[in-house]
């Protein structure tokens, strides 16, 4: 239920399987705009960009000097401001078209508004997928903290199903600063931590092994994964591989920085040498029993676990 669930925001429906009235706007992968449904993105780039930069400044003020320096990555041409409400109009025009065909003030744009020396794009709950993964993020870490690692597995699993690929990865052209995608993957790969973390827990770590050297390959200084893959081997009964993975990890932190691995890491060692489990940080008293309650989900009712 809860992978169908990502899948029916990511699609543009709200919980229960129904249509949303209201758009649904993707930035976990290419941008995109649907409603209904059916594909409103614009074509043009820039305009996509800016866009995915409203939508990252969601609900808040987003100011015309913040938005040039942006879009033209700190040197704009002379027509930038009057380009940037070109494409603010453009933008107001897709988001609801029928405010601008009816004569509605473009200051009091329904979604796109005018807001002091810039703009604000209204987003309504369920209506952006970094919102929605974002809730079910910190749900199963409220779940995680209190015990239940299958619970928050699934969780997990569910908000990690709505990225489509490399956040804002049609924009590379636009010349929008990487720092944004860079923050998104940041947050994807702590959540792909978790949710390993509560694989392992629940007795899936041989599934989980493979992934984890793929992590480690592509991760190589990211030494989360490394401890997690030492705990995997070891509960499959690799505990001479984990003591191998530990000495690859750190020759390559200390060719990289010159420093020895942190504490997560050496503790990991420590554990195998002595015979005993790596105890991975936050899951010291798993358990299955009853689980918080859920917060409201983006159309306001409760939402359950599978």
């Amino acid at each position: 239920m809860l992978a169908q669930r990502a899948r029916t925001w990511a699609g543009g429906a709200v919980r229960g399987g129904e249509p949303a009235d209201g758009p649904t706007y993707l930035i976990l992968g290419p941008v995109e705009i649907r409603r209904g449904g059916l594909p409103r993105t614009p074509t043009a780039l820039k305009r996509r960009a800016l866009l995915a930069l409203l939508l990252l400044h969601a609900n808040r003020p987003s100011s015309v000097d913040m938005l040039v320096e942006e879009l033209w990555d700190g040197h704009p041409p002379r027509s930038a401001v009057a380009t940037l409400q070109m494409y603010v109009s453009g933008l107001r025009r897709i988001l609801d078209p029928g405010h601008s065909r009816d004569g509605g003030d473009a200051r009091r744009h329904p979604v796109l508004r005018t807001a002091g020396s810039g703009y604000l794009l209204h987003v309504g709950p369920g209506e952006l997928d970094l919102d929605c993964f974002r809730l079910e993020a910190a749900f199963g870490r409220r779940l995680l903290s209190a015990g239940d690692c299958a619970a928050a597995g699934e969780v997990f699993r569910s908000a990690l199903a709505l990225w489509r690929g490399r956040p804002l990865g049609d924009l590379d052209q636009a010349c929008l600063p990487a720092y944004y995608g860079v923050r998104l993957e940041e947050e994807r790969l702590a959540l792909v931590h978790d949710r390993i973390g509560a694989d392992i827990c629940g007795g899936r770590a041989r599934e989980v092994t493979g992934e984890l050297e793929e992590l480690c390959a592509r991760h190589p200084l990211r030494e989360e994964f490394h401890a997690q893959l030492m705990t995997a081997l070891a509960d499959t009964g690799r505990r001479a591989e984990a003591l191998d993975a530990y000495t690859r990890a750190r020759r390559t932190v200390v060719e990289n920085t010159g420093i020895e691995p942190g504490p997560a890491l050496q503790a990991a060692q420590r554990a195998l040498f002595a015979g005993t489990r790596p105890v991975q940080a936050g899951h010291e008293r798993c358990r299955t029993d009853s689980a918080p309650p859920r917060p409201a989900g983006p159309a306001g009712e409760t939402a359950q676990t599978a």
